[in-house]
């Protein structure tokens, strides 16, 4: 079973990394002085509301091989070497479902880091545009230490999330093609159940327990590691 916690940690940590950079970049972004700046705000988030079943149905229409959007629109541009088998082959399904997921979650996380960067008060710019302070500077300076403790519950959010992914998958490919993506410590746990496996079932089960009493100390330990005691 090393390769079913080997893809479970890749999806985590692929999906939690992405979330968190995109998602950070477009805080950044959407916290400065633009046109229909909640309208913006509105469309990113968007994808995170939606309903995994809706979303496991648009993007197979999307990414259909055949007559998809997607691979008809590089037809058309004569890029038709690129138009691949998104979901339905083995060698390209684990990441497709890597980037659907990216697209439906990043939202959520960009609105948590915003909420994180309107709290940082506005007099330590205002003390670093008089020293100087450039943008990178300021970034580097403020923004990031400051938005640390907001990046650590992310990165838990999102970690919590992957060791548990099922529906996406589900919704996506039904668990195909092959035991390319089927192979996460949730949908293990599901298949060994229907299959009247309950004693790998459990194991796989205690696993994931393991993982998630890890993570929840680890949480625990980023969000009080700046208290103090008096």
């Amino acid at each position: 079973y090393t390769k079913i916690i080997s893809n479970t940690l890749t999806f985590t940590f692929a999906t939690t990394i992405i979330k968190n950079v995109i998602g950070l970049l477009l805080a950044l972004l959407l916290t400065r002085r633009i046109a229909l700046l909640n309208f913006h705000r509105g469309i990113m988030f968007m994808p995170s509301v939606l309903s995994t079943l809706i979303i496991g149905m648009i993007f197979t229409s999307i990414l259909n091989p055949a007559d998809g959007l997607l691979n008809t629109f590089l037809r058309n541009i004569g890029l038709g070497s690129l138009a691949l088998q998104w979901l339905t082959s083995s060698k390209y399904a684990f990441g497709t479902v890597i980037a659907v997921d990216v697209w439906r979650g990043v939202g959520y996380i960009m609105t948590i880091l915003i909420a994180g960067i309107l709290s940082i008060s506005s007099t330590y710019y205002e003390a670093a545009n008089i020293d100087g302070a450039n943008a990178f500077q300021k970034f580097f300076k403020i923004t990031l230490p400051l938005l640390m403790p907001t990046l650590a519950t992310t990165t838990v959010l999102n970690v919590i999330y992957g060791l548990k992914v099922f529906d996406m998958i589900y919704a996506l490919t039904n668990g195909g093609p092959g035991k390319a993506t089927t192979e996460v410590l949730y949908t293990a746990v599901f298949k060994k159940f229907s299959t009247g496996q309950y004693a790998v079932g459990t194991a796989l089960s205690s696993v994931m327990f393991v993982f998630m009493v890890i993570i929840g100390i680890f949480m625990i330990r980023i969000m009080t590691k700046d208290e103090v005691i008096e």
